[in-house]
């Protein structure tokens, strides 16, 4: 079994960046029949105002981005989860951010609303960021099956919640997407720190696909996407390069690291999540 992550500095031009989406996936096409391909937050649209969310915003289940991203799925026969995507509900002037995860019939399989929001004060050249003034945030956790694994979903200020992790677990993941787009500063800190404290805890493969440059209003993102495993070994890091990249996963590794250190069955404390 494969997983890619694939790369991007997206920009607030919708047709250019599902554009770069379509060349890369064409270009290992061959590699790709029943892979998991994750995209990172704001695939379609970053690096403008918050409030432009709304204008290109579709209604769950049909538009013309989530037409593109199932048409896609159905031509390279692949599991992809399409980072995050503004979701229009009523008259509510903030959306959704929602992962989408397509199967390789074009269908929705499930989608997650980001739960944890970035409103935070950052050292950087944005400074302060606000994503409740445009964003709703969900509150439930999402799995879906791709080839027999259970796979949770996340989104990027969510791995800063690590009950939310142990939760997942809980309900069976053997692998966890995190579609995000942290910031340079926030990124150099801690972003790989995160992510293998996250696949070590909790004994699954964690894949963090992030944006990565400089972006059309001045805020920068860290890149360095990584697929990581259970034992906390990086499999894959791409630094600052654009692309798609992936590896091939083992989850029979997975149950033997499972078996000889059993810390699920040995936790003390259970977590309840509201």
């Amino acid at each position: 079994m494969k997983a890619f992550v694939l790369q991007m500095c997206s920009q607030p031009d919708v047709e250019s960046n599902i554009e770069f989406i379509r060349v890369e996936l064409a270009q290992k096409s061959s590699e790709l029949q029943n892979a998991m391909v994750i995209l990172p937050e704001c695939f379609a649209m970053f690096g403008g105002k918050e409030s432009a969310n709304r204008d290109i915003a579709e209604e769950l289940g049909q538009g013309t981005v989530q037409n593109a991203l199932s048409c896609l799925a159905k031509q390279h026969q692949i599991f992809l989860v399409a980072g995050s995507f503004p979701i229009i509900e009523g008259e509510d002037a903030r959306v959704k951010p929602v992962c989408l995860v397509f199967g390789p019939n074009g269908e929705v399989l499930t989608h997650y609303q980001k739960i944890h929001l970035f409103d935070v004060d950052v050292a950087d050249g944005v400074g302060r960021y606000r994503e409740s003034d445009a964003w709703q945030p969900g509150n439930e956790l999402v799995l879906f099956d791709w080839l027999g694994v259970k796979v949770g979903v996340a989104i990027c200020y969510d791995v800063r919640f690590p009950t939310m992790f142990t939760k997942l677990r809980d309900m069976g993941a053997q692998m966890i997407v995190l579609p995000s787009a942290f910031t340079q500063k926030t990124g150099e800190a801690h972003w790989s720190i995160l992510l293998r404290a996250r696949a070590i805890e909790n004994q699954v493969y964690f894949v963090g696909c992030n944006q990565a440059g400089k972006h059309s209003n001045g805020r920068e993102t860290y890149g360095h996407s990584q697929i990581v495993g259970p034992w906390g070994n990086v499999m894959l890091s791409t630094e600052y390069e654009l692309g798609l990249y992936g590896v091939d996963i083992d989850f029979d590794e997975l149950k033997q690291i499972r078996s000889s250190m059993p810390v699920q069955q040995h936790a003390r404390m259970k977590v309840e999540l509201d």
